[in-house]
């Protein structure tokens, strides 16, 4: 039963090696603030992608079929910057999640993706935080 995100694709900057630049936001409610994230930690998140579509238009036939052979149920790992000066957490794909969704073509600010958070790691002490155990909770 994890968080449910849905939110378009954007492009930041490289904030640690082996994370993309490419990321998407979820309201800080649902996430660090929900969970008393601290700054003096490092955050990743492990989730699985549930949907594609473009922000304009409807996909493709190539695309869906694409999308759900190689993107759709995927297992993605995402660094997460807390929202703290603004009240969006940024899940930042690391390199080898954003290399799934890199290699279809699927570009920063054409599409949405819609995702489910279901872990969260805690490091450098290892803690790891199953999301909302109990329900599904669709982020808005």
């Amino acid at each position: 039963m994890p968080l449910i995100v849905e939110d378009t694709l954007h492009e930041g900057l490289m904030l640690r090696k082996g994370t993309s630049p490419m990321y998407i936001s979820v309201n800080n409610r649902y996430l660090s603030r929900q969970y008393g994230l601290s700054l003096a930690a490092t955050h990743w998140v492990e989730g699985e992608v549930l949907e594609v579509s473009r922000i304009l238009g409807t996909l493709s036939d190539e695309e869906m079929k694409v999308f759900e052979k190689y993107v759709i149920g995927k297992t993605v790992r995402f660094y997460l910057v807390l929202g703290i000066l603004t009240p969006y957490d940024n899940l930042y794909f690391d390199e080898n999640s954003w290399s799934i969704l890199r290699d279809v073509g699927i570009f920063p600010g054409e599409y949405k993706l819609r995702v489910k958070l279901f872990k969260l790691i805690i490091e450098p002490e290892g803690k790891i935080i199953s999301l909302y155990p109990y329900r599904d909770i669709i982020a808005v």
